[in-house]
C-alpha cells in the first residue's frame, strides 16, 4: 500500500504565496503532513491574479509615510524569497489555464481563508471550491478551510453551494465555517487543528536570537498605553522587550527581516508573548506553550475564538485598549497555567486527514 500511496499525487490549494508568516507556514506543514503519510505532495503554485497583485503591496510614493510603508513591506518580503521552492514543483502562475492540473490525482483545499467568497482582494475564486473543469472528476478534500469574515448564512454564489456538495470530506478551522458548510450544502464539517500543529518545525541553526531572556510582541501596531505597560513589565521582570515587524514604542530590539522559520524561533524561545490581532501568532504561542495575551478587535476574534475555546484560554483575549497592568500577570507561567495543544484533538485531526486521503486514493487506484 505504501508504494501505491507514493504514486498518488496530491496537490494542496491554499494561500501559500504571500508575505504572511502564518500563510506560508500552514502551507509548508500541510504539504509535509501529507508527505509524512506516504504520498507525493506539492502545493499547487497558483493564486488568482487579483490576489497575487494585492500580495505585491503596491504603495505609491506620495509622502514620507508612504516611503516608510513601502520600505517596511520590501524588507518583510525579503525574508520570504524562494520559500515556496520546498513545497512547489511547478513554476508560479496566476493563469488558471496554465496550471498543470493533470499532474495531480487528488486535491486538498484549505488551511487559510480560502472560502472567503465575499472578499474582493482574494478574487472570489471558484478554484478553491473545486468549481473549474480541470478539477472536476478528481477527489477533493478540505482541511482547515476557513471563510474568514464572509457571511456564513448566505445567500451564497452558486459555485460555493455546488462546489461544497462535491467534496469527499470537509475539515474546517472554525465553527463559523462549519456553519457556512451546513447552510450552503446541508453537510456537516469536522473542525480540525491548524496544520502548523501537526508537526514541529525543522531544527534551526539561526544565530540571531536575543542574547538574554525576552518577551516577544508580534502583530499589529501596539498603542502607546500598551507599549508602556509592556515596557514596565519587562523592566520589572528583567526581560528584553522584543518585537518583529511590529511598531512598539520603547522596544529594546525590533526585527525587520525574518524568514518564516526564524519568526517561529522567536516564539519558541520567548518567555512570554503579546499577540496583536493575528491568528498564527496565537497558534504559535499555544504550540510552544507560551504564556500570552491576545489583543484583537471583534472583527478578527471570530477565527481565533474556536481555538481559544478548545484550549480553554478565552481569558487571554482582550479588545484593544482594555489591557490593564494586572492582566499582564497572564504572562507569568508561575501565576497561570500555560496553554497547550489538546492531544486528542490533534490526533483526531491527523486521523481525519489520513482517512480522507485513503478514501480519495482508493478512488484513484480503482
Amino acid at each position: 500500500m505504501k508504494s501505491d500511496k507514493k504514486n498518488i499525487r496530491v496537490g494542496v490549494l491554499t494561500f501559500h504565496n504571500g508575505p504572511n508568516f502564518g500563510g506560508v507556514l500552514q502551507a509548508w506543514h500541510m504539504v509535509h503532513a501529507i508527505r509524512s503519510l506516504g504520498y507525493t505532495c506539492h502545493a499547487v503554485n497558483y493564486l488568482h491574479p487579483t490576489h497575487h497583485e494585492n500580495n505585491q503591496i503596491p504603495i505609491p510614493l506620495t509622502s514620507l509615510s508612504a516611503l516608510k510603508a513601502r520600505t517596511f513591506w520590501t524588507l518583510k518580503k525579503h525574508g520570504f524569497r524562494n520559500f515556496e521552492d520546498s513545497i512547489c514543483h511547478h513554476n508560479f502562475t496566476d493563469d488558471i489555464g496554465q496550471v498543470p492540473w493533470d499532474d495531480f490525482d487528488v486535491f486538498v483545499v484549505g488551511s487559510d481563508v480560502i472560502w472567503n467568497y465575499e472578499h474582493e482582494a482574494f478574487g472570489r475564486d471558484p478554484v478553491y471550491f473545486g468549481m473549474v473543469p480541470q478539477m472536476m472528476g478528481k477527489p477533493i478534500i478540505a482541511y482547515a478551510a476557513s471563510a474568514g469574515h464572509a457571511p456564513v448564512s448566505g445567500p451564497f454564489p452558486n459555485y460555493v453551494s455546488e462546489g461544497l456538495a462535491n467534496f469527499e470530506a470537509i475539515g474546517v478551522r472554525d465553527e463559523a465555517t462549519a456553519e457556512l458548510v451546513r447552510k450552503a450544502s446541508g453537510r456537516e464539517a469536522t473542525i480540525v487543528v491548524d496544520p502548523t500543529w501537526l508537526s514541529p518545525e525543522p531544527a534551526s541553526k539561526w544565530k540571531g536570537l536575543p542574547k538574554r531572556k525576552y518577551l516577544f510582541v508580534y502583530g499589529g501596531r501596539a498603542d502607546p498605553e500598551l507599549s508602556a505597560l509592556i515596557g514596565d513589565y519587562c523592566r520589572s521582570n528583567d526581560l528584553q522587550f522584543v518585537s518583529a515587524l511590529t511598531s512598539c514604542k520603547g522596544a529594546d530590539k525590533m526585527y525587520r527581516v525574518l524568514d518564516p522559520f526564524q519568526w517561529v524561533e522567536l516564539f519558541r524561545n520567548a518567555e512570554a508573548t503579546v499577540v496583536l490581532g493575528t491568528l498564527h501568532g496565537t497558534v504559535y504561542s499555544i504550540k510552544y506553550g507560551m504564556p500570552f495575551i491576545l489583543a484583537t478587535s471583534p472583527t478578527t476574534t471570530q477565527k481565533i475564538s474556536s481555538i481559544l475555546d478548545r484550549v480553554g484560554h478565552q481569558n487571554r483575549l482582550f479588545e484593544p485598549g482594555t489591557v490593564r497592568k494586572e492582566d499582564l500577570s497572564l504572562l507569568s507561567s508561575t501565576s497561570h497555567p500555560v496553554p497547550s495543544i489538546p492531544t486528542a484533538w490533534r490526533k483526531q485531526s491527523l486521523d481525519f486527514l489520513e482517512t480522507s486521503l485513503a478514501a480519495a486514493s482508493a478512488q484513484v487506484l480503482h
